[in-house]
């Protein structure tokens, strides 16, 4: 793929977005990541525990962004420490008490999964002093396009329940702009128009390449940027204005597809 293609397909899916936004939608309000909340320890491993559950069905089982008043409680106001010497089970377990869990109790269950999770983000964090320690720790992965895929590769292992394209979900949210979520929206887009193979780390560096040719021409291009741009047609989910319409992710394939046989 040349610069000059990334370039157009980026331009199109753009325009593309500017002419199904709603009313009103501010878009540069998704385009930047927002470091600025994350002041502490505390703020990064409650971002690590809400990607861990951004999963597939996991948000409409788990209602994380209900229960946090709940949560809080039983995770000893997120205190890292003490969260790190839970037994995954016991709080597996605690959960199904306190919110009625009916589901099937097994190692499949999504709150089994989001207890290891919790307890195993918390003993990733206990390492860092604070939030800055942890920020010099995310940039010394910030080298180049192979650096970059190690770090969510090294959390994937580390934390389970938290895959490769989930922990790029959380260093995106973190605001560290370098990094798309190559999630199921992504790699349908790109793989369905022919610049990548059908896994996470192919699109991720595809949406890397997407955006370093873009910010040859606009330096407000990240990749963080890239991939809202294709999520927002994709899903249709304007959240930041809580509007949702409906998704256009067919249509925007089938109009990249054509836009690069011209």
């Amino acid at each position: 793929m040349s610069k000059e293609q990334n370039i157009k397909v980026y331009n199109r899916a753009y325009e593309y977005l500017l002419s199904i936004k709603p009313e009103g939608v501010e878009l540069d309000n998704y385009f930047y990541g927002d470091s600025k909340n994350f002041k502490s320890l505390k703020d990064i491993y409650i971002q690590f525990i809400t990607s861990a559950q951004n999963y597939q069905r996991m948000p409409k089982v788990i209602k994380y962004s209900q229960r946090k008043s709940d949560v809080s409680e039983m995770l000893f106001n997120y205190d890292i420490q003490q969260i790190a010497e839970i037994l995954p089970e016991k709080l597996y377990r605690e959960f199904r008490d306190r919110f009625n869990v009916t589901s099937n109790d097994s190692s499949s269950n999504s709150w089994y999964k989001w207890s290891r999770s919790i307890v195993d983000s918390a003993k990733f964090l206990r390492s860092f002093k604070d939030a800055s320690d942890f920020d010099e720790f995310v940039k010394r992965f910030n080298y180049n396009t192979s650096s970059r895929i190690a770090l969510p590769l090294l959390i994937a292992t580390r934390v389970k329940g938290i895959g490769f394209a989930l922990a790029c979900d959380l260093l995106k949210e973190l605001g560290y702009t370098y990094y798309p979520k190559p999630d199921v929206h992504m790699i349908d887009v790109f793989h369905g128009i022919g610049l990548c193979e059908k896994d996470p780390i192919s699109v991720f560096e595809t949406i890397e390449r997407i955006a370093t040719d873009c910010r040859t021409v606009d330096d407000s291009v990240t990749p963080y940027k890239v991939d809202k741009v294709f999520w927002l047609i994709c899903s249709g989910n304007f959240y930041k204005e809580n509007l949702s319409i409906k998704r256009h992710k067919a249509a925007l394939i089938e109009l990249l597809k054509n836009e690069m046989t011209k």
